[in-house]
C-alpha cells in the first residue's frame, strides 16, 4: 500500500496560502483545490486510511491566483499573504485518532492527522469542488487551523 502512495500521481491545482495582515480575523492556513485536485487528493486517502503503518506524501501546491486570495474576503482581497509550495499530507496511525496539527517549515507545510480527522479532511477536500468552504478543522484546542474555501477559480 506505501507503494501506491508513493507513486500515486497527484494531478490538478493544490493552494496553501496564509495570511500576513488581520491574522486576529484570519488566523492558521487556507486551503483549497480544484476539481482534478479533489479526485486524486480523495484516492491518497483512501490509500493512507487503507494502509496498516502510518504514510506521508509530499505534494506541489500552486501559488493562489487573485481569485482564489479573494474568496475569504481578507480586507476585500487585499490583505498580503505568503504561500506554501509543499503541502505533505502526513497520517499518524499512531497517534490519537483526533490528532491534527499543522506545521510550517519555511515554505512548506505539513498537515499531521490522525485516523478521525482523515475522515474529515477527506470530506473537507471532496465537498470544495461542490462549493463548500468557509469553515475549518483544528485540534482539541482550536489550534492549528486550517480554513477551507470554494475554489475561486470556477
Amino acid at each position: 500500500m506505501k507503494d501506491q502512495i508513493e507513486k500515486l500521481n497527484i494531478i490538478g491545482k493544490i493552494y496553501a496560502w496564509k495570511y500576513l495582515e488581520n491574522t486576529r480575523n484570519y488566523p492558521g492556513w487556507n486551503f483549497t483545490v480544484d476539481r482534478k485536485a479533489s479526485e486524486s487528493l480523495f484516492k491518497l486517502l483512501n490509500l493512507m486510511e487503507k494502509c496498516e503503518w502510518s504514510s506521508k506524501k509530499e505534494i506541489q501546491a500552486s501559488i493562489p491566483t487573485e481569485n482564489q486570495t479573494k474568496v475569504p474576503n481578507n480586507q476585500n482581497g487585499s490583505a498580503k499573504w505568503k504561500a506554501a509550495s509543499k503541502v505533505i499530507f502526513n497520517l499518524k496511525k499512531t497517534a490519537e485518532k483526533q490528532y491534527w496539527e499543522v506545521i510550517e517549515k519555511e515554505t512548506e507545510i505539513e498537515i499531521q492527522f490522525g485516523e478521525n480527522k482523515l475522515v474529515e479532511f477527506e470530506k473537507a477536500i471532496t465537498g470544495i469542488p461542490n462549493g463548500k468552504g468557509d469553515f475549518a478543522i483544528s485540534n482539541d484546542f482550536g489550534e492549528s487551523i486550517l480554513y477551507f474555501w470554494w475554489n475561486g477559480e470556477n
